[in-house]
């Protein structure tokens, strides 16, 4: 299978590298300059993943991921400068899948490419059974949740993460592990603060969702010192 992969940097350094890298690896590469260019080649083809450098000019990559977050459930990636926590965090908050440091190794970046595709392709090929929880009813065939008959929309990474929860009931999950689970992360000691945060950041966003008082939540409960726990 051929994916389309929409690349958005004003680096003209890093443009040629990173596509003929992902040419290389069979991917066929559109290039944009600015976050406004993005939004136009985004809303003129059909792509598999967009990969975002945050600093772009006109618009820049979390107004953007902003932006396409509103109607699309696309597989988006971050690109951020080493050390960027909290750009980290808000790039997960404005709906991004996945992030990578600049500098990037080329092996880790595939990798994490790989995983992103991956996950969408998982929520291609549904299982057929609703799963329910206390008012909360998650349709793997068409990837909506409703709550009281209200549809959530959720972005590929917030549905993995859901279904995830879902399934395991009760069970305390740790960071480390929802990272190896659904971030698809592969299995290493420590993970560094930045993926952590990341973690605490999509936590965050999917409460909002599902909880009646994300300040208070009662679904997704905080397990302190060793993780999450998806009910009672």
């Amino acid at each position: 299978m051929e994916y389309k992969i929409l690349f958005g940097d004003d680096d003209p350094d890093i443009q040629p590298v990173v596509s003929q890298l992902l040419e290389k690896e069979n991917y066929k590469v559109s290039l944009a300059s600015n976050g406004q260019e993005v939004l136009d080649n985004w809303r003129k083809e059909y792509f598999d993943c967009i990969i975002l450098d945050v600093m772009m000019p006109v618009l820049d990559g979390l107004e953007v991921c902003q932006r396409i977050r509103r109607s699309s459930t696309i597989p988006i990636i971050l690109l951020t400068a080493l050390g960027e926590e909290e750009t980290v965090v808000k790039g997960l908050e404005a709906g991004a899948d996945d992030y990578i440091q600049k500098p990037f190794r080329q092996k880790e970046f595939l990798a994490r490419l790989r995983v992103v595709l991956k996950r969408m392709e998982k929520m291609g090929f549904p299982e057929k059974r609703p799963i329910i929880y206390d008012g909360l009813i998650l349709e793997p065939q068409t990837r909506n949740l409703r709550k009281r008959d209200q549809l959530i929309p959720l972005s590929p990474l917030e549905y993995q993460l859901l279904v995830h929860f879902m399934r395991h009931p009760g069970e305390i999950i740790s960071k480390e592990e929802l990272l190896q689970r659904v971030w698809g992360y592969t299995h290493r000691e420590p993970f560094d603060n930045n993926e952590l945060n990341f973690i605490e950041a999509a936590i965050r966003r999917l409460r909002c969702k599902i909880e009646e008082k994300d300040t208070q939540p009662r679904i997704i409960q905080t397990v302190w010192g060793s993780g999450y726990r998806f009910g009672n």
